[in-house]
């Protein structure tokens, strides 16, 4: 896997983002030369893109990031033909000035990966565009570009988290931590449904107050809490990504009624789902 090193001492150029949609699936990305940073975040189906002599397959909840390079290399364009949908962000960097760099001030990103949590970048790239359309400055772009490619960092970084291993006791810790990835991984997976403590508990075989004591030593929160949040998670995605009604969002996240949703919303957020897609609603779409 190839990483690219940005450096972020100062914060990034802002240069272009939107979101694109596929209309049809004979769709193919056109022939176009790319002459800085390019991220896309897949949100539907599937990009066949071809770039510096490497096809690239990038699905659902994936990410990828292209770099600037010399022509004649430099051109991207679809190899196959699909529906999809994506959003996308141009960007460059700033020289680097310090006599003395260190890791902190560089970001470290592989060209590739799946995302631990999608949705959290899908908003902020959303956000960008409200700010753009809002008429924010461009610093305010620049810092705001830079933050979402530090939540890319640190999202692919937990998904690729290793276990520990400098403790005689790390067999142990590494079993658990697996626990805790599949608990992670099952719980991602039944977001769309009513899901509860005791459901993940009877599923992996444990006692539910054990199973949340371990996953809070881990995480720092409760099974339930961590359950709430991914669903706020989810549903700040459909309101900001989707044109789905209030009542449409409960039902798809398993919710028994919109008020209960709403109510579950705003606690996570301190926003009612309407407040929240009203704060954002400026999308700049592309088709």
């Amino acid at each position: 896997m190839d990483y690219i090193k940005i450096p972020v001492e100062q914060p990034v150029n802002y240069h272009l983002t939107g979101k694109f949609e596929a209309l049809t699936d004979d769709w193919k990305h056109s022939l176009l030369l790319l002459s800085d940073y390019e991220l896309f975040v897949i949100t539907r189906g599937i990009l066949y893109l071809e770039y510096n002599q490497r096809q690239y397959t990038v699905t659902e909840g994936e990410m990828l990031l292209l770099p600037p390079v010399a022509p004649p290399h430099n051109i991207r364009k679809g190899y196959e033909s699909s529906a999809c949908s994506f959003y996308w962000m141009h960007f460059d960097t700033n020289e680097y000035t310090s006599f003395h760099p260190s890791e902190d001030s560089y970001l470290t990103i592989p060209e590739y990966a799946r995302l631990a949590s999608p949705e959290k970048i899908v908003i902020l790239m959303k956000q960008l565009q409200d700010m753009l359309r809002a008429g924010a400055s461009k610093n305010t772009l620049n810092y705001m570009t830079t933050s979402i490619l530090c939540q890319v960092r640190d999202d692919i970084n937990f998904s690729t988290e290793s276990s520990p291993t400098d403790a005689s006791d790390s067999s142990i810790r590494k079993n658990r931590k697996q626990l805790y990835g599949d608990i992670v991984d099952y719980i991602n997976h039944n977001i769309n449904s009513k899901i509860t403590v005791r459901q993940v508990a009877e599923h992996f075989g444990y006692n539910e107050k054990y199973l949340s004591h371990m996953f809070c030593k881990i995480s720092g929160q409760t099974i339930k809490q961590f359950i709430l949040q991914k669903k706020a998670e989810a549903a700040s995605f459909f309101l900001t990504d989707t044109n789905l009604s209030i009542e449409e969002i409960s039902d798809k996240l398993g919710y028994s009624d919109s008020h209960n949703f709403a109510r579950s919303y705003k606690s996570q957020t301190g926003l009612a789902p309407t407040e929240y897609r009203n704060a954002f609603s400026k999308r700049i779409l592309n088709h």
